[in-house]
């Protein structure tokens, strides 16, 4: 039964993807962060908002609540206090694709998976309900132009545009870091599984886009989980490195260390946001993982240094 649920999850997932040493050197990192999320600060919020906009349930007041719990930490502090906030939150499959023409759709009431995650990080990094809007246009479409073919479907062209934005680390690295080449075609492979693909003028711009697509994907295999847990740090992003074909990850969520455990929280199919006790014991529980890919927020405090803006 728990291979089934999760070889499901793996579908799912790909459905509803969008379409995520010295002193010196630590302070360098930080350094160039700052001036990353400086830049981002003033670039996403020229974004133009428009009337293409969908707010769902109370995810103002839920913005506005959450906001209050992560007045003066980190991103990465921040990250791990909003996942634990939203733990018992219910799981919705292919959040986004709802029918209709594509909006830009603002949901803290329920998730899947990478929902989850894109939705914390905007949270994360904003002071405003606007801002919040803004980040997460600029992290879920390709130049923040709001349409579903333009949409991030793949983790690895989301974490590569969110590096780009200064959200997430552009360097970070983990010792025993494996790499391997990828064509990232699911979808176009698998147009049954993609209501939205049943237009043709959808598929083939998806098609088109996925035609020769390649990415190099760096993860720590699962041979090698237990060597990484120390370097790992709460607010960190996962994602499941999988063998199905053409497709780069299975599973996304948020890392929180407990003592010297650290778990996944993340939105599960059947069982909504909870949190799962020992990544690597989790990890190998999930069908054709062969790894974890981990990426980090950049280490500014100037999306949550602010309590009186929300």
């Amino acid at each position: 039964m728990k291979r089934s649920r999760w070889a499901l999850s793996a579908l799912i997932v790909a459905i509803g993807m969008w379409s995520s040493g010295s002193v010196d050197a630590a302070q360098t990192r930080s350094n160039a962060a700052t001036t990353s999320a400086d830049g981002i600060a003033s670039n996403t919020l020229s974004l133009q908002i428009g009337s293409d906009i969908e707010v769902i349930g109370d995810t103002r007041n839920r913005f506005a609540t959450r906001r209050s719990l992560i007045a003066g930490l980190s991103v990465n502090q921040a990250m791990a206090r909003l996942a634990e906030s939203f733990v018992g939150s219910p799981y919705l499959a292919m959040s986004l694709d709802v029918d209709g023409a594509e909006k830009l759709r603002l949901d803290l009431t329920q998730f899947d998976c990478m929902l989850f995650v894109e939705q914390l990080l905007a949270l994360a990094w904003s002071q405003s309900f606007d801002q919040f809007s803004a980040r997460t246009q600029s992290l879920r479409y390709r130049d923040g132009d709001v349409s579903y073919c333009n949409r991030w479907h793949y983790f690895q062209d989301w974490v590569d545009s969110a590096v780009k934005q200064g959200m997430l680390e552009a360097d970070f690295a983990l010792e025993g870091e494996v790499s391997r080449s990828l064509s990232l075609n699911f979808m176009s492979s698998n147009r049954a599984l993609y209501p939205k693909l049943r237009s043709n003028v959808l598929f083939d711009c998806i098609n088109a886009l996925e035609n020769s697509h390649r990415v190099q994907q760096r993860f720590i295999p699962l041979r090698a989980i237990e060597s990484v847990l120390p370097s790992l740090q709460s607010g960190d992003l996962f994602a499941i490195a999988t063998r199905v074909e053409g497709l780069d990850v299975s599973h996304t969520g948020v890392l929180v260390r407990s003592g010297s455990r650290m778990d996944a929280i993340h939105a599960a199919p059947g069982e909504g946001v909870m949190r799962s006790p020992g990544l690597a014991r989790y990890l190998r529980s999930v069908p054709d993982a062969i790894g974890v890919v981990i990426v980090r927020p950049t280490a500014s405090a100037i999306g949550t240094q602010h309590s009186d803006n929300v």
